[in-house]
């Protein structure tokens, strides 16, 4: 039994593994440590996992070390991948996770993993398997939270909805369409750039907004709406061979 904590900037979830059998996924608010406690309390687990892009919580860890053995990862933690990346110091554990997720998922060719949330991230690994970088954009939210924030009079738009027209008739309108086509137009062209490098490589979408653009795409490219979870459980796996059969 394994647990994996994924805490983010906007929550945190936890995942219950059974081997690589994914049993549960809670998604709680951030900062409520007490119902990470009482889901790991609630089994015997073998290994506990945290990866992390917010604050670091040292009580939290330490009451996890009481109960299983515990993994802090974080973008320079060895993984299954290689990595060519030049500060991994500054890797965020996310992107890591994504990149050996990914990976795994397509071992042997090229992937690209595309984490659409509070920002866009694009991580790629070649078909070595060695981490190769990426890129960092605002996310859809912050888009549109940034226009409001940093103009006199444009309105905090919201994202959701139909893909819009290109070109509104309204200020709603156009801001939506700056945001959802900009965000489109940024995707595509990534996803350009990396098949000029690997023609037969795989794409991969994640994040709260993953599916919506996966779909948007329209290229029949894979979405895997738990791709961080599940690399920080081939992370923990990949620093316990003794969990055999994991």
């Amino acid at each position: 039994m394994l647990l994996i904590i994924d805490i983010g900037n906007s929550r945190v979830k936890t995942a219950v593994f059974q081997g690589d059998r994914l049993l549960r996924i809670t998604a709680l608010a951030p900062g409520d440590r007490s119902s990470v406690q009482t889901i790991a309390e609630a089994h015997r687990f073998d290994a506990i996992a945290i990866g992390s892009v917010a604050s670091p919580d040292p009580q939290l860890v330490v009451a996890l070390k009481a109960l299983a053995p515990v993994l802090e990862i974080a973008g320079n933690t060895p993984s299954p991948v290689v990595s060519a990346y030049g500060t991994p110091l500054t890797l965020g554990a996310d992107r890591l996770a994504n990149a050996v997720a990914a990976a795994g998922f397509f071992t042997g060719k090229a992937v690209m993993a595309i984490d659409a949330g509070t920002c866009i991230t694009y991580d790629v690994v070649d078909p070595t398997g060695t981490y190769r970088g990426g890129a960092i954009s605002p996310g859809m939210r912050m888009r549109a939270q940034s226009m409001h924030d940093f103009s006199a009079r444009l309105p905090l738009v919201e994202s959701d909805g139909p893909m819009p027209d290109h070109f509104g008739t309204s200020t709603l309108e156009s801001l939506r369409s700056g945001v959802l086509h900009g965000l489109h137009g940024e995707i595509a062209g990534f996803m350009e750039a990396f098949r000029n490098r690997h023609p037969e490589g795989a794409v991969v979408f994640t994040g709260g907004d993953g599916l919506r653009l996966a779909r948007a795409m329209k290229s029949g490219i894979f979405a895997h709406p738990f791709l961080t979870l599940e690399g920080y459980r081939r992370i923990l796996v990949h620093h316990h061979p003794d969990l055999v059969g994991f």
